[in-house]
């Protein structure tokens, strides 16, 4: 069993929901050209990203679509150490991805896939029951499910506007829940008073590296960062 989470707040759907819609918005508006852009993601370009997401769509849908019974073993806090920082990105770690965006014969046909499975999960997301679901082996409640992947496609929206910076970023709920994420992972670890939240998001996910100057505040802690990849 495992320790109960952080309360979730009752707007979790909603959350989950309205940061997919607005990823649907952005990339609707992604010109041909913007799709080749590095993304935040190492090795990725932005229609790399996109597959990512898609994916991410997909087995949001698989797990509402297949509740389960059984205890809880993960929260929207602790599944994440099941994905640990790594040093560096290879080949083998994004050359599938490229793949699956090589397949698309056309910048629209990417686009509208995306649209399509992405609105799906976002309807999804809306009308999930209460109950349990199961991925890549573990037990969430509904709740943290929607909560974890509310976390991730937030960190990714982030990802993707290194590629388009001029596009709306995401909303304060599914921040909040970001931020509710990192700090359950460090712990006690206080966030440098120079972080704005964005900053302390994308520097304890590994998204941008730490300077001369957050090593001397975070001193022997330092080494507790990226808390995930």
């Amino acid at each position: 069993m495992i320790v109960p989470t952080t309360s979730l707040p009752s707007t979790v759907r909603a959350v989950l929901a309205e940061e997919l819609d607005d990823l649907r918005n952005i990339v609707a508006g992604l010109s041909d050209a913007e799709l080749v852009h590095a993304s935040g993601c190492q090795g990725w370009r932005v229609a790399d990203l996109l597959v990512h997401l898609r994916l991410g769509a997909e087995d949001l849908l698989h797990g509402l679509a297949a509740p389960c019974a059984g205890p809880a073993d993960r929260d929207y806090i602790s599944c994440w150490k099941d994905w640990p920082a790594r040093s560096e990105v290879t080949f083998s770690d994004v050359r599938l991805t490229w793949a699956m965006a090589a397949w698309y014969t056309t910048a629209e046909g990417l686009r509208r896939h995306f649209d399509d499975v992405v609105d799906m999960a976002a309807s999804a997301s809306r009308a999930a029951r209460d109950g349990r679901v199961r991925l890549h082996g573990h037990v969430q409640s509904t709740e943290d499910f929607l909560a974890m992947w509310a976390v991730e496609f937030c960190l990714h929206h982030l990802d993707l506007l290194v590629g388009v910076p001029d596009r709306p970023g995401p909303r304060p709920g599914a921040v909040e829940l970001a931020l509710s994420t990192v700090d359950g992972l460090l712990g006690e670890l206080q966030r440098p008073a120079s972080w704005d939240e964005l900053t302390y998001l994308r520097k304890a996910t590994g998204r941008k590296p730490l300077d001369d100057a957050d090593r001397d505040h975070l001193g022997a802690s330092v080494s507790r960062y990226p808390v995930f990849g």
